[in-house]
């Protein structure tokens, strides 16, 4: 039998050696790219089954512009942050200030706005206009909207609902309304939530309270 030049030898230890490493490598690389794929699905998914969430279409320039380019950009993850601190919130404090205009003869025009402090860092404000009749204590829905005192999210009303709610002079009122984030992750995505508003209002005190629900 004839020997193998050591020579040989080496070069086919070396063409072994570096095949098996490139193989290390490409099965690394694999992983790696499975990874973040699981990770981008559960991030979205979480986002969704947690806070009902949906991706929405934007354009700059539309009807009812709500100007989301304007958003400070934010990671999935701290969208979630916000929204949890925004759900559990505990430490909440109210304020409200009514401004009344007189309209004509037993008309009157009711500007108010209602705060809560959540965390003492993110400020939710819902802003009422109402019209007061002396005469029968009717009240009457003009126009409403939200705010927010952040830049990494909006907060926009979009349905109202006035009714009685049972007690005499005493309204009760519902809103629909939405958080929108700017989420950036491999591309940028406005993301939509939904937040529904309960609340009630006392045309004699001038005392009004609401509740959200992420």
């Amino acid at each position: 039998m004839n020997e193998v030049p050591s020579n040989t030898v080496f070069k086919m230890k070396l063409r072994s050696l570096v095949c098996a490493m490139l193989t290390a490598l490409c099965m690394a690389s694999c992983t790696a790219e499975s990874d973040a794929t699981v990770n981008e699905v559960e991030t979205t998914v979480s986002l969704e089954s947690a806070f009902n969430a949906r991706s929405v279409s934007y354009k700059k320039g539309g009807k009812n512009d709500l100007n989301l380019d304007e958003l400070v950009p934010v990671t999935s993850d701290e969208a979630t942050v916000i929204l949890n601190i925004l759900r559990d919130h505990k430490n909440v404090t109210e304020s409200q200030h009514i401004v009344t205009t007189e309209g004509v003869p037993g008309q009157s025009f009711l500007n108010i706005n209602a705060e809560q402090c959540v965390d003492n860092r993110y400020t939710l404000t819902l802003q009422l206009q109402m019209i007061s009749y002396a005469d029968d204590g009717s009240l009457y829905y003009k126009d409403s909207k939200a705010s927010a005192n952040s830049t990494q999210y909006l907060w926009n009303l979009t349905g109202f609902g006035l009714s009685s709610d049972g007690t005499e002079g005493m309204y009760k009122f519902e809103c629909t309304s939405y958080l929108y984030f700017k989420v950036v992750e491999d591309d940028i995505q406005y993301i939509q939530v939904p937040v529904k508003v309960n609340g009630n209002y006392n045309p004699k005190t001038h005392a009004v309270s609401f509740a959200y629900f992420i």
